[in-house]
């Protein structure tokens, strides 16, 4: 019979993140930089503000993995709503392992958490959650996977309320800069280990198009002003 638990992610499993997310690619070194940047923002979380990830295992085995943090963690948020966790992703990438419950049993973990103090947020209890849904072209989209386990919205942001009722956040109207003009900026968020090789293949295909264009990589959570 198969055994499927749940564990937060320390200092000690860190690295079963990245079996979960980029198992095809641990031998990519491009992908091998995002995964450094993302490690190295793991363990600067847990540090400041506890465990970011929870990652369900079948048969100790790492299958399936949730990706959280509080949002007035956000460097580059300028009115982030207290007490509020964003779900970044939740990702189970093994066709064997799904249809068993992982997801749920990740969800179940996290929102128990909410209920009673959770650790990203310094053992106080969850406002509400918040999700901005995409498909990965795998398995059960999230706004399916979101809305079987009790949220509700839309594509812009779903939400679960815990403790309070949900407050949409305000958004901010885009307005380039003179000095930006001429150039491309290409943002990258270390939280995703693909974000930093699909930055990259963006520059190079820009310098396909324009081989004169310049064009910037910014790394979001480390340079917050220019994001």
């Amino acid at each position: 019979m198969c055994s499927l638990r749940v564990e937060d992610v320390g200092e000690a499993n860190v690295d079963d993140v990245f079996r979960v997310c980029s198992h095809h690619r641990l031998d990519d070194p491009v992908q091998r930089r995002g995964m450094r940047l993302k490690r190295r923002w793991l363990l600067e979380m847990l540090s400041e503000h506890g465990p970011m990830t929870k990652i369900a295992y079948l048969d100790d085995r790492p299958v399936a993995q949730m990706l959280f943090y509080p949002e007035e963690a956000v460097p580059f948020i300028a009115d982030p709503r207290r007490d509020v966790v964003d779900i970044h992703c939740v990702y189970n990438p093994f066709p064997e392992a799904r249809r068993r419950g992982a997801g749920s049993m990740l969800m179940r973990s996290l929102v128990e958490d909410g209920k009673r103090g959770i650790g990203c947020l310094g053992g106080r209890p969850c406002r509400f959650f918040v999700a901005r849904p995409f498909n990965a072209g795998e398995g059960v989209s999230l706004s399916d996977f979101y809305e079987a386990n009790g949220f509700k919205g839309s594509s812009d942001e779903m939400f679960l309320e815990i403790s309070s009722t949900y407050q949409p956040r305000k958004k901010v109207e885009y307005r380039s800069l003179p000095e930006d003009r001429g150039m491309a900026i290409v943002f990258y968020n270390p939280l995703c280990e693909y974000s930093y090789p699909l930055a990259t293949r963006v520059k190079e295909f820009l310098g396909e198009v324009d081989p004169d264009l310049r064009v910037v990589l910014v790394d979001e959570w480390r340079h917050p002003s220019d994001s």
